[in-house]
Formats: C-alpha cells, structure tokens, sequence
C-alpha cells in the first residue's frame, strides 16, 4: 500500500468513526444539556474545565513523542509502552494530590470539588488509553482508533440515558464520565494484546529522561491549549456572582464549537506519522501535504463560520430549547475560533513533525496568557460574551504567530492563497444567499443543502482537485 492510499485508508476509518462519533456526542450533548437545565449543566461543565487544566500533569506530552518515535522505529514499542505506563502510575497519583489541594485552596466547596475528582480520574483513566492509540497511530492502523472512537462516544450516549432515566443529580451523572473510560481502556487493552509487542517493564532511567526531555515541550503546548480551552469557565466562576447560569450559557455554545474538532484533529491525526517520515526524507512531499492540508482545512472552517454565524439563534433553540437563547450569541462569536482552530491545526501539526515543537508550545503559552489578560478585563465587564471574544481574539494572534514561524522555515501560505480565498467568499455568498431565501424550510435540511451547494461549487471552481 504506497502512501497516498494510506492516507486515504486512515482518514476514510477515522472520519468515518469520527462523523459517528460526532452523532453520538450529538445527542450525547442535547439529552445532558436539556436534563440538567442551565445552572447543573453550568455545575459540570466546571468541573470538566477545572480537571482538563490540571490533567496536563498525568501525560505532559508523553503520548505525542511515542507517536514520533515509533513511527520512525517501530523496535522501540515495547520499551515505550512499559515505561510509558509506568510513569503515568506515579504522573496520575501527583494529579490527583495536586487538583485536590489546588480546588480547596481555591475556596471551592467540597460538593463541587467531590464533581471534580470524578471527571479528573476518568480523563487519568483515558490517558493510559492514550498510550496505546499512541503506538496504533504510530503503526497506521487507524480503524482499531476509529473503532475505539465510536464504541466511547456510544458508551457515553448509553450511560447518558441511563443516567437520566435513574433520575440521577449532576454527582451522579459525572460517573457516565468515569464509567465510559474504563469501557474505552478495556479495548484498548485488547487491541495491544492481538496488535502490539508486549510491553517491557524494566524501568529505564535513560529512557524516563530522554522522553521527559522530549515531551515537555508537547506538555507545555498541552498544558496551555487547555488553559486556552477551559480558563474562561473557571475565571466566569470566580469574577461572576451566581456564576453556574452563565457557565451553563456559555458552555453549551462552547460544545458546539468544539465537537467540531474532530474534523481537523480526524484528517491532520492520519497523516502526522506520515509527515515525520517525510521530514527525515522528503521535504517536497512534506511541504505538498502542508499546503494541501491547509487549503482545505480552510475550505471547511469558512463556511462552518459563516453557516453558524447566520442560523445561530435557530441552531440553539433546535438543539437546546429556549432555555439557553442566551448561547445563540456566544455561538456566533465563537465559531470564528474555531473557525481558525481549523487552519492553525494545519501550522501546529507541520511544526511538531519537523521536531520544532517548541513553536507550536511558545505559541500556546503566549496565547493562554493573552486569553488570561482579556478574560480578566471583559468578563467582568461583558459576562460570557466578553469571554467569547477574548477566545477569539487569542485565535488570531496565534494565527499571526504561527504564520510568522513558518515563513521562517519556509513554509509561508499556499501558492495561490487569495485567488483561493476569494472562490471560498463567493461559495459562501451563494450559500447565504440560499440560507436567506428559503429561511421557511426545516433548518436541518436548510444545512444540508446549503452544504451541498458549498460543496458543488468549489468542486467547480477547483478549490478542491
């Protein structure tokens, strides 16, 4: 199998799991948001922020350097998987110690903190999951991740629905988090007992340093993107009185906003090992595959931004209720940041192949920082909305910052960017322009005709080859 159909076969597996998996988390989000309401959906929502930001300390990058390594020496996994495993064992009990004494030093209730820890262990449960899709994605063998993607997201659905029927509080309903990962290690267990070499678990210090080293810089890019993603929850918690309504408001627009990553994350995610070998022995085929994947990331992210931005208020009454009409205008400013969470994957990814990983993580620390500093002038000021902003104003800087680097490395735009962009604007006038005059028809049939007239005409006007 030569490499374009590789990359053919993973992203066919991956989008394919992920486009179910988007349906699962779907309905995943509809039934948890409209059951727990705005101020218990602002309560969990929280917790999910506060434990993603310190969960950094249970991987600290490990994952993305395996990733690296065996793909371009596959006589490394078994020592990488043992030792990976062992230091997540000591990584996972110095998270759970450090969140604890940070939420109680923070002044947070014991009710909430209780919430906290739950989510906290099933994100450290799903960590050690990481390890072996880090060696599967390594191998290119795709659909055993695909496969792992929709048997969690259905897990998640099920135990949802459970959860609801039992009539469970939001305490309870932070075990269907817990719950679903230990299903998803389970199979991911199974998949390195039938794929993968055994594990050695001989503890090698040279090893432990070597992969430290390495992965700090990935931690560090890990560490603040979550910042990035989840601050503004946990700042709305402490600069707004009664904070759990407006966390609710602006968590539900945010989990519009982000279900959509799986787009880029599914294609960039199948060719990254493909690109660290090319890095080692091809820097045309590694610059066609940047310029390639940034087109076309671009060519979805525009008009996911400018379709959301126009049937916002309709979209969250569809999937929400009237309960949260306040998210409709969080929504339509925060789909610009993901709008360019789409093209900066594209930087972020070709910079991590050619092992200048420290870009992407100074790129993520200035951003989180940057996030911090707006945060703390609009919320108070602007409530959820002025966190909306702040989000995406950090997105663009980090557009402009990632941009500047790979012009450094030789690797600016596309050739033929603007021309590019302008049949991208006009396919989405036509589009709106569609939107506008049959504004009477079903909006989910609205989405998908206006898609297929997108589509169609950038087909025609060879923005896609």
């Amino acid at each position: 199998m030569n490499t374009i159909q590789r990359i053919a076969k993973n992203t066919i597996f991956l989008a394919s799991s992920n486009i179910i998996g988007f349906v699962f988390s779907f309905f995943f989000l509809v039934y948890t948001t409209r059951y727990l309401g705005t101020e218990r959906y602002g309560l969990l929502s929280f917790a999910i922020a506060f434990a993603s930001i310190t969960i950094f300390l249970a991987d600290i990058g490990i994952s993305s350097v395996i990733v690296r390594d065996v793909a371009r020496d596959r006589s490394k996994t078994a020592i990488y998987i043992g030792n990976s495993i062992l230091m997540k064992v000591v990584l996972a009990a110095i998270t759970l110690m450090s969140t604890a004494a940070i939420g109680f030093a923070l002044g947070y209730p014991f009710s909430t903190m209780k919430i906290v820890m739950v989510i906290l262990l099933s994100l450290i449960v799903i960590s050690f999951s990481g390890i072996i899709s880090s060696v599967v994605s390594a191998y290119e063998i795709m659909e055993y991740i695909s496969i792992g993607t929709v048997i969690y997201n259905l897990i998640m659905l099920t135990f949802a629905l459970l959860a609801i029927s039992s009539g469970v509080d939001v305490y309870g309903f932070a075990y269907v988090y817990l719950f679903s990962s230990f299903i998803s290690l389970g199979y991911f267990a199974l998949v390195a007992l039938r794929k993968l070499p055994r594990p050695r678990w001989n503890i090698d210090i040279d090893l432990w340093k070597y992969m430290i080293k390495e992965a700090i810089p990935f931690g560090l890019s890990s560490v603040f993107v979550r910042v990035y993603y989840y601050v503004d929850t946990v700042m709305i918690s402490l600069l707004i009185l009664n904070p759990n309504e407006v966390m609710g408001w602006y968590n539900a627009a945010y989990r519009m906003v982000i279900i959509l990553s799986f787009i880029p994350v599914t294609f960039l995610g199948s060719i990254y090992p493909i690109m660290s070998k090319f890095y080692v022995s091809s820097d045309q085929y590694l610059g066609f595959m940047y310029e390639r994947s940034f087109k076309y990331l671009m060519a979805i992210a525009i008009p996911i931004g400018v379709g959301t931005t126009v049937l916002g208020e309709d979209l969250v009454s569809l999937v929400y209720g009237p309960a949260f009409a306040p998210s409709a205008i969080a929504l339509q400013i925060l789909i610009w940041s993901e709008a360019l969470i789409f093209i900066n994957s594209a930087f972020g990814y070709l910079f991590n192949s050619i092992n200048r990983q420290m870009v992407v993580a100074k790129q993520t620390m200035l951003a989180a920082g940057l996030n911090i500093i707006l945060n703390l002038f609009l919320i108070p000021q602007y409530s959820y909305i002025g966190a909306s902003s702040a989000t995406v104003a950090t997105q663009l800087f980090s557009f402009l910052f990632l941009l500047y680097f790979a012009i450094k490395e030789g690797y600016g735009l596309p050739r033929n960017m603007i021309a590019t962009f302008i049949k991208i604007l006009f396919a989405c006038l036509a589009m709106v322009l569609f939107i506008r005059g049959f504004d009477h028809i079903p909006v989910p049939l609205l989405i998908v005709i206006s898609a297929i007239i997108y589509f169609f005409l950038i087909i025609i006007l060879r923005v896609v080859d």
